[in-house]
């Protein structure tokens, strides 16, 4: 019943965001970025946003599985549709001469370079949905929970689900509006610094998927065992969490230091950009494990139900904090794009230890969170 009501959320929610996608031109001359720069990039937002609806149908359907501990099921989908896109990215983004078969030319098209790359990962959004909903609707589950049959929407489950979930969507906003305002004024610093600063965040990618993972994992245990009514095994699997996040991370750390001066030259040849590689790789492998720790909490944290504490900790600190540190080290004191990276790890270093604190304090246990 609930999953309905999430795919009815997602429908919404997704139709709002391919119109905002759309639109996005009208806002883009505000990053101050240069002018090819943001023409390319609302290319990539108007062919990406095309998915939006399947992008928010993929959470929806993953919470249905990840609520009863499947995670097996969202993984399989994930690899299928990402697969997908990786073959779509090498033929979309730079064109291919097709093969001859019967006197015709089949499959060529064109280097489409950013749209090619936008169409590739939406037509992989829109696999990875399917493969959820063919999943959902495989005849074991359709007998034990019969899924196939419409639910209608019931505005007491979706204000409950709105209730919980809206707080985290906004942790999430608040989030990733840091760091669009954190890309404009590294933007301003000129191409090359805001290059390096993509190839960074690229970088992160190694720690923050395997530790989204962890954080998943963390929050479908904290949330099934409270709900078993066991909240000291969740909270035994919340430190087991910690543990092998401080692992993973500290171990990565080393790595990247370790081939700070060559890493960047698994992305770019530029000679400009090069030369920030080192000091960034550095800045990275100091941030991904602070991040780390802020991801891991906040997971454990919602899984409990305890999203309005998360939210109000991101906004307090990314805007009240990072956002103008960012300001301050880039704009107003001309620094470089390192210095700001520092103040980033500083600021995602606090909201980490605040979580972490809320979670010992054990304030989570007693989140209620059906009205």
């Amino acid at each position: 019943h609930y999953t309905w009501q999430g795919i009815y959320i997602a429908l919404f929610t997704g139709l709002i965001l391919q119109g905002m996608g759309y639109f996005s031109y009208t806002v883009l001359p505000w990053t101050r970025n240069p002018t090819d720069v943001q023409e390319l990039t609302y290319v990539y937002i108007k062919w990406r946003s095309m998915s939006a609806v399947f992008t928010q149908l993929t959470f929806a359907l993953m919470g249905f599985f990840q609520g009863r501990r499947d995670v097996k099921v969202p993984m399989y989908a994930g690899i299928i549709g990402n697969a997908l896109n990786m073959i779509l990215d090498v033929w979309l983004i730079f064109g291919w001469g097709g093969f001859e078969l019967g006197g015709r030319t089949w499959l060529a098209v064109p280097a489409m370079g950013v749209k090619g790359a936008a169409i590739g990962t939406s037509v992989g959004t829109f696999v990875n949905a399917m493969a959820l909903l063919w999943w959902a609707l495989a005849p074991r589950l359709r007998e034990k929970y019969q899924i196939q049959n419409i639910r209608k929407p019931e505005w007491r489950a979706i204000g409950n689900m709105i209730r919980v979930g809206l707080p985290s969507a906004w942790e999430g906003f608040i989030d990733m509006g840091g760091f669009l305002m954190f890309t404009i004024f590294v933007g301003t610093a000129g191409a090359v610094p805001l290059a390096a600063s993509q190839i960074t965040i690229q970088l992160l990618s190694f720690s923050f998927m395997p530790l989204w993972g962890l954080t998943t994992a963390a929050s479908v245990l904290t949330g099934n065992w409270i709900g078993a009514g066991k909240p000291d095994t969740a909270a035994h699997y919340g430190r087991q969490t910690y543990k092998l996040g401080t692992y993973y991370s500290v171990g990565l750390a080393v790595v990247i230091v370790l081939v700070r001066h060559h890493i960047f030259k698994v992305f770019t040849n530029d000679p400009e950009i090069l030369a920030l590689g080192a000091g960034l790789a550095v800045a990275a492998a100091i941030f991904q494990y602070f991040d780390g720790i802020r991801m891991l909490s906040s997971g454990i944290l919602q899984g409990a139900g305890d999203t309005r504490y998360t939210m109000l900790v991101t906004l307090v600190l990314m805007w009240g904090g990072f956002i103008p540190l960012t300001w301050y080290l880039i704009v107003f004191r001309d620094g470089n794009v390192i210095a700001a990276w520092y103040g980033a790890s500083a600021c995602y270093l606090a909201q980490g230890v605040l979580m972490w604190l809320r979670f010992r304090s054990g304030k989570w246990k007693a989140i209620e969170i059906f009205r």
